[in-house]
Parts: structure tokens; C-alpha cells; sequence
């Protein structure tokens, strides 16, 4: 596993550099807290109201946890592990005979994958 370097709160007296307000993860957390709802607020895909009622409380959960480089993490990781779960059991109760995923399954899909990007992103860019 890859060892990340600290990401510093503050910047201290004589950095020439300094520390973008957000880092990825914090961004990415922000981007899919408000996409998550968008989706469930908007009716673009059809979705039961549980499902709606999820996607809008981890879209609330992402805009508060993206305060924090290391909340962020959690919360992609949180995604990754709930909305995998959901995708999981969609894909095994899949009655059609091309066991294609429902729409709802997609958007679990989706959810899941936005998690894991959130929690592998480098903290900060190479040079």
C-alpha cells in the first residue's frame, strides 16, 4: 500500500507554496453529496421512495463530511461499502434472462464506484 504524505491544515510563515483550499477527496465528496441530491430530488430515473430517501441522506452526509481531507475518505469509503452491498443484492435478483441491472441497480453501481474513487484519489498531485 501506498504511503500518502500529511496533507497540512495550515500553511506556515515562509511557504512559497500554498495548500489549496480543498483537496480531491474533499472536492469528489462535495461533487457527489450535491449529485446524490440532484438525483434523488430530481425525477430523471424512477426510484422507490426508500431508495430516494437514501440517496438523499448520503448526499447530505458527503456535504458535511467534505469539511475534512480525512472525512472525505470516510465517506467514500462508507459509499463504497453500502451502495456496493445494494448493488450486489440488485444484481442477484435480477429476474431478467440478460440479467441486465434495473435502473436502480445502475445508480447503486454508480454510487459505489463514485465511493471508491473518493477513497484511492492521491491527496496531493506529483511532480
Amino acid at each position: 500500500m501506498r504511503k500518502e504524505a500529511p496533507v497540512k491544515d495550515k500553511v506556515e510563515k515562509g511557504d512559497t507554496e500554498t495548500r489549496p483550499w480543498l483537496t480531491r477527496a474533499q472536492l469528489l465528496a462535495l461533487v457527489v453529496g450535491s449529485l446524490q441530491l440532484v438525483f434523488a430530488l430530481v425525477p430523471v430515473l424512477p426510484m422507490s421512495p426508500a431508495n430516494q430517501a437514501l440517496h438523499v441522506c448520503t448526499g447530505l452526509v458527503g456535504l458535511a463530511l467534505a469539511w475534512k481531507h480525512q472525512y472525505a475518505r470516510l465517506y467514500g469509503i462508507a459509499l463504497l461499502l453500502v451502495y456496493g452491498k445494494l448493488y450486489l443484492d440488485g444484481v442477484d435478483t435480477s429476474t431478467t434472462w440478460l440479467q441486465l441491472p434495473t435502473l436502480e441497480t445502475a445508480a447503486n453501481g454508480r454510487s459505489a464506484l463514485a465511493g471508491l474513487v473518493i477513497a484511492l484519489v492521491p491527496a496531493v498531485a506529483r511532480r
